[in-house]
């Protein structure tokens, strides 16, 4: 097939309207995710949004990374001690067993992707799930080992055509928010006496619709402003939720 699913999926809707956060995902079954053709499937450990159509993709992921082409994204739980050693075959395997054959951006996660944040604001959906008990600054001012575990793994649709370098804008902008974001939830740095950046693992794809369009997608663009909306308001919503159920690991982070 040329992408999607091979076997039945129904949807429930999870949009909220306005620009309000849409807040955790649907928790059971499928639900649409509101963007174009969009939705998301829920399988226990998994969590999968499939585009509906291709999408262009910008990502940093272990499957599907780099510029290319894409029909979904597959954000998988994994146990703490993981240690398999080829990832994007596992993610491969999780998405076959979902019955979905079209070409996928995977990421992997100690978080419960059952927690997965959704923010939203004109032509962005941000989606993310937030493990923030080992977060550093990306310029610590003093060693830290890499953390074994703690995550932030970040899908944005743009319902917008964007060109590369509008991709690349796309993501700086959606980086920024999500550091703007830990701020905001006073996320401390495990390396550094400030707020985090983010973690050592982090991973994000932006995913726009098809076709070359925006030229650039900075905070102080339209569709830049609407990027870092909806990634604010995901992360923050995630980075909050993860500090008040798992607190006692930030002053453990900071030893």
């Amino acid at each position: 097939m040329g992408g999607g699913f091979a076997g039945e999926a129904s949807a429930c809707d999870a949009a909220r309207s306005g620009d309000a956060l849409a807040g955790s995902a649907a928790r059971s079954g499928e639900a649409s995710a509101g963007s174009a053709a969009a939705r998301i499937v829920r399988r226990p450990g998994t969590l999968l949004v499939d585009f509906g159509a291709p999408r262009r993709v910008l990502s940093s992921a272990v499957l599907g990374g780099g510029i290319g082409v894409a029909h979904g994204w597959l954000n998988a739980t994994v146990a703490r001690d993981y240690d398999r050693l080829d990832p994007a075959v596992d993610l491969t395997e999780r998405a076959a067993a979902l019955g979905f054959d079209g070409s996928l951006v995977g990421m992997l996660t100690a978080v419960d992707v059952d927690r997965c944040e959704i923010g939203e604001r004109g032509r962005a959906r941000a989606f993310a799930t937030v493990g923030v008990g080992h977060a550093l600054a990306a310029a610590g001012t003093r060693p830290r080992a890499v953390p074994t575990v703690g995550t932030i793994n970040l899908l944005v649709l743009v319902d917008a055509p964007l060109d590369d370098a509008a991709l690349a804008g796309a993501a700086q902008t959606a980086i920024e928010a999500k550091a703007q974001a830990l701020a905001a939830a006073a996320v401390p740095a495990a390396n550094a006496d400030c707020h985090a950046t983010g973690t050592a693992t982090d991973a994000f794809c932006i995913a726009a619709l098809p076709g070359g369009g925006e030229p650039f997608a900075g905070p102080a663009t339209a569709i830049g402003a609407d990027i870092a909306h909806a990634v604010h308001r995901a992360v923050l919503a995630g980075a909050r939720a993860d500090r008040a159920d798992f607190g006692p690991l930030f002053e453990e982070a900071r030893r």
